[in-house]
């Protein structure tokens, strides 16, 4: 699966920003997140802290991974989002 690379322009309050013109599969280069859009959209996104969510997660969950905020100015053009995953390799 080709994904085209794409490096967000960088807003105040760590937020990112990626202009997608046309369809097909994006890979920013600085999260690792995968945008699949149909046609062109303009997605902002940052990454938030657990502290203010973790309480949220009930036993036996923990927190395994980076927590993101996602917004797309035409969320119909948007048709999927790969998140990192965190892999915990200790005992």
């Amino acid at each position: 699966d080709q994904k085209e690379q794409v490096t967000p322009r960088r807003l105040s309050g760590g937020q990112h920003v990626v202009q997608l013109d046309a369809e097909g599969t994006y890979q920013c280069s600085l999260t690792g997140l995968i945008f699949e859009v149909t046609g062109a959209a303009k997605i902002t996104y940052s990454l938030l802290s657990w502290s203010k969510y973790a309480n949220l997660v009930e036993k036996p969950w923990i927190v395994g991974g980076p927590l993101f905020d996602v917004r797309c100015d035409s969320p119909s053009a948007l048709t999927s989002i790969q998140f990192p995953h965190s892999l915990c390799l200790s005992g």
